[in-house]
């Protein structure tokens, strides 16, 4: 006999969790265009580089924008690649998703960013332009982005980016033993520039490679001595508590400090990935998790809301639900308040 107390939402999720399904709490607020594989540095920290993919028509994107608008109205739009402004119809894409009332965001490594482009992304009403910067010193960016003139062509964006009010500028920067000490003068950098700073545990490199939970062991920025890093989390904590520009939540930065010394156990923190958040790949590929297989396409005929709670994803958002691979501190995957 059903328990009269238990409500009707309760039990339909009791009943997937024994099926081994997960429903979202809502459609998603989060959504990742990766428009292109496409790249021309060969970081470090990433592989996408590597791969060599085909960059789908814009206007496999502009009918993904209009289904994603019937579907889940306005939202946040990141678009990722790779990097996105080798796409030369990017602007035309983030003109369609801004008129279609999103809030628009895009990474970039600032190498390509004119005067020319810089002011049409104004035109096109991007709200955030994420510039990678993994430390303030040139010789540590150039470093991990195994390119020279990294570092200058990042100051040559901001620059470039403060000639107008849009997009605003948000500072990424990946925490490894190379920028560990860096973290003050990075801060104060983004400070005295009025920009606010994102930081990413460093972690297996992005691309077509297999999860290895002993990537770090052959990692060249993977630290051995924890002092700077334990330093440089506990100034981005002081700098959050405190109202400073750090994005990053509190409870975010602390579990790294756990992460560093172990990132092979489970931490024992849930992931967010599929259930406010929906990725599609370079192929047009449909993803919970980049690490995961996909669960459709966009060439799939079925519409975006049957494919949000169809079987196939709710049976990988369960999975995800239950993972205990430590990408859950990414910050499209993290899934705890702050403190």
């Amino acid at each position: 006999m059903i328990d009269p107390r238990i409500g009707a939402s309760s039990l339909f999720n009791a009943v997937l969790d024994k099926a081994g399904m997960r429903r979202a709490p809502g459609r998603p607020q989060q959504i990742h265009l990766s428009v292109t594989d496409r790249c021309f540095l060969p970081c470090l920290h990433c592989d996408i580089w590597k791969n060599d993919t085909v960059d789908l028509p814009g206007q496999v994107w502009l009918d993904t924008l209009d289904r994603l608008a019937e579907w889940v109205g306005p939202a946040s739009v990141n678009f990722v690649g790779g990097e996105p402004l080798l796409r030369k119809d990017l602007e035309d894409l983030m003109a369609r998703a801004t008129a279609l009332g999103n809030t628009v965001t895009f990474n970039t490594n600032g190498w390509l960013l004119t005067a020319k482009r810089a002011k049409r992304l104004h035109e096109a009403g991007v709200d955030i332009a994420y510039v990678s910067m993994d430390g303030i010193r040139k010789e540590t960016v150039d470093h991990s982005r195994g390119r020279e003139k990294s570092w200058e062509k990042a100051m040559e964006a901001f620059d470039l980016l403060d000639a107008y009010t849009s997009p605003r500028v948000v500072v990424t920067c990946i925490l490894n033993k190379s920028n560990a000490e860096e973290m003050p003068e990075l801060i104060e950098f983004v400070k005295d520039r009025g920009y606010q700073l994102v930081v990413q545990p460093l972690y297996q490199n992005f691309g077509e490679v297999e999860y290895d939970p002993y990537w770090f062991k052959s990692s060249v920025l993977w630290p051995t001595d924890l002092g700077p890093i334990d330093d440089a989390i506990d100034l981005l904590i002081e700098e959050r508590k405190r109202g400073g520009p750090v994005c990053n939540a509190v409870g975010q930065l602390a579990a790294m400090k756990p992460y560093f010394r172990d990132p092979v156990t489970f931490n024992g923190l849930t992931c967010k990935a599929g259930h406010s958040d929906l990725s599609f790949d370079p192929q047009g590929n449909i993803r919970l998790c980049y690490f995961l297989e996909p669960v459709a396409t966009v060439f799939d005929m079925a519409p975006l809301a049957a494919i949000w709670d169809g079987p196939e994803t709710l049976r990988r958002r369960y999975a995800v639900s239950r993972c205990e691979r430590s990408c859950n501190l990414l910050n499209c995957n993290f899934d705890r308040d702050d403190l």
